[in-house]
């Protein structure tokens, strides 16, 4: 698997100039957007993702693998344990683990109090819109507003939306606004052990006790959620001590196809399905919230891939790249409001007019356009709230002056 070109020097130049590796952070920004279509999809064409025997059925689950809204999210969380992982192989231990820990919490809340209170405003503004149009598509995701039904809690409030995006998101995992932001609970924690778990990785330097200590982590976390995800961050750090070790294989292009269809393969994986090329898969899966197990094996496919094949890294690389990365988090936290409301709108107003597909089509444009408009603001936004943050804690730790761009941002 031996390439003509080393993308070494390209990677490990990003990483020190610029702190952030933009290839990383475009992959992160496709996730992002696979989980806008798959939601579309579940809201306004369900039957497209259902699973089924039929041939056609069968055929037609397979292709939707490649917008599995689940793959995508154990894909985020692998990225979140490599990036958070890296930084801590230029030293600094205990010291920069307690900054990281003290950041991680407002790094998060800032974007997450601003998507439930836009949450609130768009419920005041749609009113019951999302209902009417989950029962016209039989959508049982889209009817009880991405399976947290607003009737089972207090009316929305502008307090109680702000109360949730600081805190109880975070606590108790509720999402009564913005049910995307389920995985805000699971990262901050996830974050917290990568931080402490970090300098011991690095410190250890051999791969033998690194991957037995990982291991033995991922076992004690069990398979129960949300601790279950602990693993998918453990992954990401193990690919982040092996990258800095210089273990990573370099590809040709054959390897890197290689490796795409692996997780190709991987990410078409879901726990409805009865295909016959998975039952080696579900045979060896442990009972529990595991069908992450194998998402994380194609998502480190994937980041194998790239940072071993130059010209992968560098196609990525591109402004393109660099701008779906910053607009990764902003499109996450906020599609599914604009989802909700007004893709629930557009579903139910194309139908009318010209019918059902054209307003499946248009619900979904209409979703992916808008939550791209939104999430520009909030990309310049959480740059200078990260900025803030940066600054902030360079008064608190003096000793955090030398910290890359990226790890100012948390």
């Amino acid at each position: 698997m031996r390439s003509t070109g080393n993308p070494d020097a390209q990677r490990l130049r990003d990483e020190q100039q610029g702190g952030r590796m933009v290839p990383l952070e475009a992959i992160r920004g496709i996730a992002a957007v696979i989980v806008v279509v798959y939601h579309g999809l579940l809201g306004f064409a369900p039957r497209i993702i259902e699973g089924g025997d039929a041939p056609g059925q069968v055929l037609r689950e397979f292709a939707s693998g490649l917008v599995n809204g689940g793959a995508a999210v154990s894909m985020f969380f692998v990225l979140s344990g490599f990036v958070l992982c890296l930084p801590f192989s230029r030293g600094g231990g205990l010291r920069r683990a307690a900054t990281a820990i003290f950041k991680r919490w407002p790094r998060l809340a800032g974007m997450t109090i601003i998507a439930c209170l836009f949450a609130w405003v768009l419920i005041r503004i749609s009113g019951d819109t999302y209902a009417v149009a989950g029962h016209a598509t039989h959508a049982q995701w889209l009817a009880t507003h991405g399976n947290s039904p607003l009737k089972a809690h207090p009316a929305p409030t502008w307090y109680g939306a702000l109360e949730e995006g600081a805190i109880s998101v975070f606590t108790l995992g509720h999402v009564h606004y913005d049910s995307a932001l389920w995985t805000m609970r699971i990262e901050l924690f996830c974050s917290i052990a990568v931080f402490l778990l970090a300098p011991l990785m690095f410190a250890l330097r051999r791969p033998a006790p690194q991957l037995l200590l990982l291991a033995g982590a991922a076992v004690l976390a069990g398979t129960a959620f949300p601790c279950t995800y602990l693993a998918d961050f453990l992954c990401g750090m193990a690919l982040a001590l092996a990258f800095k070790a210089g273990r990573l294989p370099r590809l040709n292009g054959a390897g890197a196809g290689l490796l795409i269809g692996v997780a190709l393969f991987s990410f078409g994986f879901r726990g409805s399905q009865h295909f016959l090329i998975y039952a080696p898969v579900r045979a060896v899966l442990p009972a529990g919230d595991t069908n992450h197990y194998v998402w994380d094996c194609g998502a480190a496919a994937v980041m194998v891939a790239v940072l071993g094949y130059a010209p992968l890294y560098r196609t990525l690389s591109r402004p393109w790249g660099a701008w779906i990365g910053i607009l990764s988090f902003p499109i996450y936290v906020v599609h599914e409001p604009i989802l909700l409301s007004l893709g629930a709108a557009s579903f139910l107003q194309g139908r009318s007019l010209f019918g059902r597909p054209e307003g499946v089509a248009l619900a979904v444009l209409v979703t992916v356009v808008a939550s791209l408009a939104c999430a520009i603001p909030l990309a310049w936004a959480d740059r200078r709230w990260c900025a803030a943050l940066g600054r902030l804690t360079q008064m608190l730790v003096p000793a955090g002056r030398h910290k890359t761009a990226a790890e100012r941002a948390g």
